[in-house]
């Protein structure tokens, strides 16, 4: 819960005899928070959502729940007794002459139980240095701007792995590329191997129209085996290492990977059944598209960009804002297709022969692209053309 903090009567200022800014400090230096789960507030006390607390930084108010600080007791938010040295008994609020884009941040690393991620426009030292303040210590360097610093996985819960220690190292060494040395070479022969398959794809696509589905005869065909042994060796070893099988198969880069490496199985098995006669190749020739499916070996390469998930990410997140506008530019199209063929129709030899002709063009037109096989001859479709 996020949010500003409101001014004006409390119920502190009923209890001690002072409004917010109308009189000076109270006589007492009070923890606020502390007096109402004392009890003094029985009716209200109980409500975890009424325990709020607000805090300053530098003028820009924040409001939480108390429960969210309380989730890490040795920082300075999360501590009452480090907490309490910067409370202010006028405005009933705490206030902290620190960075405001950094909090945001840090309030969002209590609010997601451990995430943590660097403002853009803030520098890392900087950040770092707010981050010791707070007493906020991440286990490693954030990375790509945007990490999860207190993973749940490998680094906070070793007995969800079936395997102990042995999994868990296994899955941080085939998950995070930056996590050591030796994380670092597999992913950078990951790379490389999907680099190759891609050349091998597009290298073979001359001269080899006929080639049959599980032709082992060319060199093609060994530099994709080795690329694609690879790529089932290491959806194999992350499936394994995986905490629950369950999430492991719900991921979409996942399933990328078993598409990457379907097709070579595929054609592999419907190579044997014709070199046996049990197919024919009129019958197995609509499975040769199944090759189309070996250009999602490129979307592999998503795994080890941060930054092209984060993009994702945020398309996912405006994916209602998109559609909307797809719905206002298909609206336009039908508007002026519907304009244009009411206005072309009746030309001699018109290409706008009905409204999905005319929106066709609209189509070709509003997305500049502009093949020039449909173009206006009246001065009206010109103009409405220009529009």
């Amino acid at each position: 819960m996020l949010g500003a903090a409101g001014g004006g009567f409390t119920v502190a200022s009923a209890l001690f005899g002072t409004s917010r800014g109308a009189m000076g400090p109270v006589a007492h230096d009070v923890d606020w928070l502390r007096v109402k789960r004392r009890g003094l507030l029985d009716e209200e006390s109980d409500d975890p959502d009424f325990n709020t607390i607000v805090i300053n930084i530098s003028g820009k108010r924040f409001e939480t729940s108390l429960s969210t600080l309380e989730r890490y007791p040795e920082t300075r938010l999360g501590n009452p007794e480090l907490r309490k040295k910067h409370y202010n008994t006028v405005k009933e609020e705490y206030f902290f002459d620190r960075n405001q884009e950094a909090f945001h941040a840090v309030l969002y690393y209590y609010q997601s139980r451990g995430s943590l991620y660097i403002p853009p426009a803030i520098q890392d030292h900087v950040f770092y240095q707010e981050l010791d303040f707070w007493g906020i210590k991440p286990e490693r360097r954030l990375e790509n701007g945007f990490a999860l610093v207190d993973d749940p996985d490998p680094q906070k819960s070793p007995h969800e792995f079936r395997w102990g220690k042995v999994q868990r190292s296994m899955y941080i060494f085939l998950n995070k590329p930056k996590s050591s040395f030796g994380a670092r070479i597999w992913a950078s022969v990951d790379i490389f191997v999907i680099l190759c398959s891609v050349v091998n794809l597009v290298v073979e696509s001359y001269g080899n129209k006929n080639r049959s589905p599980g032709d082992t005869s060319t060199p093609y065909f060994a530099v994709d085996a080795t690329c694609v042994s690879f790529f089932t060796l290491d959806i194999l070893l992350r499936c394994l290492v995986a905490p629950v099988l369950k999430t492991f198969f719900t991921k979409p880069l996942n399933w990328f990977d078993l598409l990457a490496i379907m097709p070579f199985y595929l054609e592999l098995s419907l190579g044997s059944f014709m070199r046996s006669g049990a197919m024919d190749n009129n019958i197995i020739m609509p499975f040769k598209i199944l090759r189309i499916f070996r250009i999602t070996r490129v979307l592999k390469l998503i795994r080890h960009s941060g930054r092209l998930i984060l993009m994702i990410q945020v398309l996912l997140d405006c994916v209602y804002e998109l559609a909307m506008l797809l719905v206002i530019w298909l609206m336009g199209v039908f508007i002026f297709g519907t304009v244009m063929f009411y206005i072309e129709h009746e030309q001699p030899d018109t290409k706008f022969k009905s409204i999905m002709h005319s929106c066709w063009w609209s189509v070709v037109s509003m997305s500049t692209v502009g093949y020039g096989d449909m173009f206006p001859e009246t001065w009206a479709g010109k103009l409405v053309a220009s529009i």
